[in-house]
């Protein structure tokens, strides 16, 4: 069905490019929306921050504007009614470049690295703030300590001074990326808009720089010299261009590991947060450990997006060579061998390469883009923790600017900041509510039995699922080509 109303549309308007319904549309808001202060009917307004593509076309190019309103909105307030906050976004209208307005239906598909969910209908849901890691072993502490009622005060009193929860209710400021999916065919007349993306290299460029990447390192590795994650992007640039394009974009440096930065990195994953500038795992080149690294995260540490960067002593044309490899942290894997707690990576390692690619160009930091291929890189291999990583083997390929008007990724359009919770004394109200509500019905053995068996089978299935991969990958092949990359085929 959606095959033939994709063919009708295009019958009616022959020099018309449409993207059909599932594209999905990558946006960065520019207003700030929450639960605790935001209400129906609130307009909302997001940038596209990467080019809407279909059939290797630019139906929509990054830089649009998409206009719509807040649709729901469920706040938690004091934790009387409801532990979750709920928030809904609709997007109906898109302003392409040169002011040119078309009607869009979507739904709300993903939100970039939160620790809320999506659910089907597109509504963002909050977590339970009383599930973090750090207040269930308060729980199970409180259970032993509290087999002596003298303790109760006492454990109140940790309770409260110690034990921290993350906010319940939802709040996005601008700059927040989401992800949207059409759930109409969206039609645009070729020469709708004006502007265009940076050109690629020449076809002198690309061949005086074929021999070069083909000298590149490929591939990094981890300490114990097992192979890791792949080389996916080159830059062409300095140090303080690549410092101004990814800053310009809203990716950050990590911290230097310390015991302050460890500190607060245990913190963030007990406390269910964000950490900025979280420390990343060790990886080298040629045996050399990364000139940069450079990572962009929200309010959840288990998924962040990262990449490590290597000066080359190679250089092309009098001007630096960088080479970097990209992958997307997705979610916290446990007792791996030789480690504790580290992070899965997303399987198509392509994606991170095109976000960064998305990301940098639209900036306006990047002068050129192209993509180079490498036979000799494998299509499916894994990282030294054994997540598995799909590619098609294509280096992207940056030459960069000066940077000294870039387009900033905290770009808003905000008159007034909007608040993102209640004050002092309402906040303390809702944690004490919240918290008894939660040990009312599950501070007892009966929950803490069906809590340990239900980690248990989700622990089970997720091990089993991690197992298939591989097969499952095998049977699928190579896997889709990303938009960015489509365009450029």
């Amino acid at each position: 069905m959606n095959a033939l109303l994709y063919v009708l549309a295009l019958a009616g308007c022959p020099m018309c490019r449409q993207a059909p319904v599932g594209t999905m549309v990558h946006i960065r808001l520019t207003t700030a929306v929450g639960s605790y202060s935001s209400q129906v009917g609130a307009p909302v307004r997001a940038v596209v921050i990467a080019p809407i593509i279909a059939n290797g076309e630019t139906v929509a190019p990054a830089g649009s504007v998409l206009e719509g309103h807040i649709s729901t909105v469920k706040r938690v307030g004091y934790g009387i009614v409801r532990e979750r906050a709920a928030l809904g976004v609709d997007f109906d209208r898109l302003i392409l470049p040169g002011d040119r307005t078309e009607p869009v239906s979507t739904q709300l598909e993903e939100v970039d690295n939160g620790r809320e969910h999506v659910d089907r209908e597109g509504v963002i849901h909050a977590g339970r703030s009383t599930s973090a890691l750090c207040y269930r072993v308060s729980g199970y502490i409180r259970t032993a300590l509290q087999w002596e009622i003298h303790a109760s005060a006492a454990v109140w009193l940790i309770r409260t001074l110690m034990v921290q929860v993350p906010e319940p209710e939802i709040y996005y400021p601008a700059g927040v990326e989401l992800t949207l999916r059409l759930t109409e065919p969206l039609t645009i007349p070729a020469q709708a808009w004006d502007g265009a993306a940076p050109p690629s290299l020449t076809q002198v460029e690309r061949v005086n720089i074929e021999p070069l990447v083909e000298e590149l390192p490929s591939r990094s590795f981890a300490r114990s010299n097992q192979p890791s994650d792949l080389v996916n992007v080159l830059f062409i640039g300095s140090r303080d261009e690549l410092s101004a394009a990814f800053g310009a974009a809203g990716w950050a440096q990590p911290a230097p590991v310390t015991i302050r930065s460890r500190l607060a990195h245990m913190r963030a994953v007990a406390e269910g947060r964000g950490y900025r500038n979280a420390e990343m795992s060790a990886l080298t080149v040629n045996d050399v450990a990364p000139d940069m690294a450079w990572e962009k995260g929200f309010n959840d540490l288990s998924k962040r997006h990262h990449i490590r960067l290597w000066k080359q002593q190679e250089t092309w044309h009098g001007q630096e060579i960088w080479v970097g490899a990209a992958t997307r942290d997705v979610d916290y894997a446990y007792f791996r061998p030789g480690q504790t707690l580290t992070h899965r990576v997303q399987q198509d390692i392509d994606e991170e390469r095109d976000k960064i690619v998305n990301d940098l160009t639209f900036t306006s930091c990047v002068e050129a883009v192209d993509w180079v291929g490498r036979p000799d890189v494998p299509r499916s291999t894994k990282n030294s923790t054994g997540d598995q990583m799909t590619t098609d083997a294509r280096l992207a390929v940056m030459r960069l600017n000066a940077c000294t008007a870039p387009r900033l990724s905290s770009e808003s359009t905000d008159r007034e900041p909007l608040a993102a919770h209640g004050g002092r004394l309402q906040r303390f109200a809702r944690r004490e509510i919240l918290s008894m509500r939660s040990d009312l019905i599950r501070t007892n053995t009966y929950y803490r039995v069906y809590e340990g068996a239900r980690w248990l089978v989700e622990a089970m299935i997720r091990r089993h699922r991690e197992r298939m991969e591989p097969t499952l990958a095998g049977k699928r092949g190579t896997p889709p080509r990303t938009a960015a990359l489509a365009a450029r085929t």
